[in-house]
């Protein structure tokens, strides 16, 4: 729903894409902005014309705030799984230099994978105007522990990725996707993907997980899989499994990603909003492609 609710420059990132806050200031925003929008969304999309530019200004940084959440989620997953400290500011890269110095109890492991799953479905919510959106963020709220209230999302206006956000870009992807497959689930190569993966699987009706893989942002040289994302996944060996990433322009992360999550899957598909039109990488299905 909120898709049908964003109007911008998909061009150009907007101001409003840059910003570095804790997750418990994020929370406060996304509490503020959600009761007007949901209240103006039916009027809004009856007569765009009519609703004040305020409404669409708060449409825009719902849309911008919201995966944060997952962001937050996945990192303190990754810390605590991958034996690396809890520093709420900074995003380590994860390594055989880097892993397994610290050893966390299994009931707090256990603790940040549920906060993902949740995460991930408080954010769908959100995405959705679910009427229920808002008692779900609360519930999220309570349940976090103080010092993840403390850890930042850092947002910078990213060009591909905000290019690939357009929900017009997302809702063909969807379209061509959906006439050969119902995925059992989409998995998408974080932190990237998460802003369009979040539209994609609510569009497409289907169970959403993200694995961490940052090659240019964080180093990554390979998905960060644990032990608990084989469980997850295990469920749904079956296939479809519908691999994601929301640019494809060399095609590296997609390509690298594939490798790794394929055999997870009896049967599996990639896909990307973006394509370069020079990319040797050919998604299955993707949204758009672009040249420059």
């Amino acid at each position: 729903m909120l898709d049908r609710l964003l109007y911008a420059d998909w061009e150009t990132p907007p101001d409003a894409m840059a910003f570095d806050v804790p997750l418990a200031e994020m929370l406060g925003w996304i509490r503020s902005l959600l009761p007007g929008i949901l209240a103006g969304a039916p009027a809004a999309l009856r007569d765009p014309a009519a609703a004040p530019a305020a409404f669409w200004d708060a449409c825009l940084r719902l849309y911008l705030i919201v995966p944060g959440l997952v962001n937050v989620a996945l990192n303190y997953k990754i810390c605590v799984e991958q034996g690396l400290p809890l520093h709420p500011t900074h995003y380590f890269e994860v390594s055989e230099r880097t892993r397994f110095k610290r050893s966390y109890p299994d009931s707090v492991v256990s603790n940040a994978n549920a906060l993902f799953l949740e995460a991930i479905a408080v954010a769908r919510a959100l995405y959705a105007l679910d009427p229920a959106a808002g008692a779900a963020l609360d519930r999220f709220g309570r349940e976090l522990p103080d010092p993840l209230l403390g850890f930042c999302y850092g947002s910078s206006p990213d060009k591909y990725t905000w290019r690939a956000s357009n929900p017009a870009w997302i809702r063909a992807l969807a379209a061509q996707a959906g006439r050969e497959l119902k995925p059992a689930v989409i998995v998408g190569a974080a932190h990237g993907s998460i802003m369009s993966g979040l539209v994609f699987a609510n569009l497409m009706d289907a169970p959403l997980y993200f694995i961490r893989f940052s090659m240019f942002k964080r180093n990554d040289t390979e998905p960060i899989i644990a032990p608990s994302d084989l469980a997850f996944l295990g469920p749904f060996q079956a296939g479809p499994g519908l691999l994601f990433d929301e640019d494809v322009a060399k095609g590296t992360t997609l390509t690298r990603f594939g490798e790794a999550l394929r055999p997870l899957f009896q049967v599996s598909s990639t896909a990307s909003v973006l394509r370069h039109a020079l990319s040797p990488c050919r998604p299955d299905y993707t949204g758009h492609i672009w040249s420059d």
